[in-house]
């Protein structure tokens, strides 16, 4: 028994490492909040070549944007923009396709902005290893930022910002009641549709590459509203506590 436990240890150590539980009180954002200041800033022709023509999910850090000091000018969101035009097209044609009322306008600008602010976000978060890998790394304290609902929580405020009027916001949490790992999402749909019928947009699980798919058709998680989550884990503490849930 005693042996059983000893080798379960590093894997429960591991665990709790790459935690990345989300809890009402969680707060902050992305830190690159000077980036309007040098909005006219042009990067060098050969970075911006450079960034369009990597391959992989960390395109941005090998072209070494943070030399700027994390500040984003229209060159880099178009260099974003370039590199990512069959998947901002897709996913525009997604929100069309949740049914009629989803203007075109509105589509096309929700799907560049999640396109480029994740690209923006692979930077600020230092992103250049796996989605646990940088878990535990942001949990040492040798990486910024980049838990699954600090992908949730950034995504969450850079579309509020755009102030849709035929899509919705929402967001979500799986794994919430099991023993695997917490995950939180931000959720982007029709505006009066269920969060089931609206397009989850997880870049946490690829490391900074964009998921994005139906709620319902997400076979590798199992969403719940993050309301009821926190209404559920409120209920629970309370449980233990022998204190009243208001």
């Amino acid at each position: 028994m005693i042996s059983k436990t000893i080798s379960f240890l590093p894997l429960a150590f591991a665990v709790l490492l790459g935690a990345c539980t989300e809890v009402p009180e969680d707060g902050g954002s992305s830190f690159a909040s000077s980036r309007n200041a040098t909005e006219n800033m042009s990067l060098p022709p050969a970075v911006l070549a450079e960034a369009i023509s990597m391959p992989d999910a960390v395109w941005q850090r090998s072209a070494q944007l943070a030399r700027y000091g994390h500040s984003f000018d229209k060159a880099f969101y178009q260099a974003a923009a370039q590199r990512e035009a069959a998947n901002i097209a897709a996913l525009k044609q997604a929100f069309l396709d949740l049914g009629p009322g989803v203007d075109p306008e509105e589509a096309g600008r929700a799907a560049y902005v999640a396109y480029t602010y994740v690209a923006q976000l692979v930077v600020e978060y230092e992103i250049d290893s796996g989605a646990l890998a940088h878990n535990t790394r942001v949990n040492f304290g040798t990486k910024p930022r980049g838990l699954c609902w600090h992908w949730a929580h950034d995504m969450d405020a850079r579309l509020q910002r755009e102030n849709f009027k035929t899509l919705e916001i929402h967001r979500a949490i799986a794994n919430y009641d099991s023993i695997r790992l917490e995950h939180s999402t931000t959720i982007l749909g029709r505006r009066g549709d269920s969060m089931e019928n609206s397009l989850v947009l997880d870049p946490w699980r690829g490391a900074g590459e964009l998921y994005w798919g139906l709620v319902r058709e997400d076979g590798r998680y199992d969403w719940t509203e993050r309301s009821k989550v926190f209404a559920w884990k409120k209920a629970q503490k309370a449980k233990q506590t022998g204190t009243p849930a208001f």
